[in-house]
Order: C-alpha cells, then structure tokens, then sequence
C-alpha cells in the first residue's frame, strides 16, 4: 500500500486488542497470540491499480512485535456492531473482526471514522477484509487477496457525519 502511514497520513490511531470470531467455540479470541496493537484508519492507494484509486483500509499492528495482524479494506456493505462502549466487531464477506479498545473514547472515535470512510464509499467508493499472515506481512503489503464483503451500518449504530480503518 502507497502512503500508508509514511507521513501520519492515517486518519486515526488507537489502541486495542484485535480479535477474531471463533465460530466453533461461539466465542471471542484475540488474534495473532493476543496483545495491545495499534489500529490505524487510513486512506491509501493501490499501487496495483497505479495508486490511481483511493481506499480505506484498517491495519492492526501488534505492538511488541510490530507485526501486522489485521489488514481490512472497507467494503460499502461492512457490517458495523457496537455491542457495548468498549467492544465494536465488523463483519466483512465470512469473516469477523473485533476491537477491545483501550477507553469508551477511543470506541466512539473509532466508529465515528469507520462510518465517515464509508459514507464516502457509499458516494462511489469501493473497499475488502483479511486476516493477516502473522509474522509474513510487513505493515507496507501489497498483496491484494481479499476476503470481501461490504458496508451497510447495522440499526444498533447511528450515523454520524464526519471523521475513520
């Protein structure tokens, strides 16, 4: 990904513990061995595509190893859930991702960025999630293999206007 974070160029960063849904438990587990990790909501482009085209995407960065965990591409019909002030999970194609943030304040940022991307996606946009292959994905990928799905904001969170992955 072309400018990702090379020049604070993110439009949000905090920290949570990134985490996946294991359906075979019907449970939460942290992913990539668990920890703090930053997550970032940046706009970068493709340079697959000739940077021509703009995404957003969420990156998770573990913090004591700096290795990337998460890379999300937003799609317009992401499924967006706020189950309580400190815990947020997305559902993007098959999978599932979840944030246990650090504050209520640091949630509320969060989603407020996610809803501002895909308000601009929903006017022409497009964006993709996948888990990244802990230890083999430098925070700089260009690997475009997306599990994929959308954006569609769920009743239990309400639009807000502005901002954001």
């Amino acid at each position: 990904w072309e400018d990702w974070g090379s020049d604070g160029s993110y439009m949000l960063r905090v920290r949570a513990v990134v985490m996946t849904r294991d359906d075979s438990s019907g449970g939460w587990v942290p992913m990539g061995g668990g920890g703090l990790s930053h997550v970032m909501i940046g706009k970068v482009r493709r340079p697959e595509e000739g940077g021509r085209r703009r995404q957003y995407l969420i990156c998770g960065e573990r913090l004591r190893d700096q290795t990337t965990i998460l890379e999300c591409v937003l799609k317009k019909d992401l499924v967006y859930n706020k189950v309580n002030p400190i815990f947020h999970h997305w559902k993007v194609g098959d999978s599932k991702f979840g944030l246990t943030f650090q504050s209520p304040a640091d949630a509320a940022a969060f989603e407020r960025s996610v809803q501002a991307a895909l308000e601009e996606l929903a006017e022409g946009g497009t964006a993709g999630c996948r888990e990244a292959d802990v230890g083999s994905v430098p925070s700089s990928a260009t690997d475009s293999t997306c599990v994929t799905s959308g954006v569609s904001l769920s009743a239990s969170v309400s639009p807000i206007c502005a901002m954001e992955i």
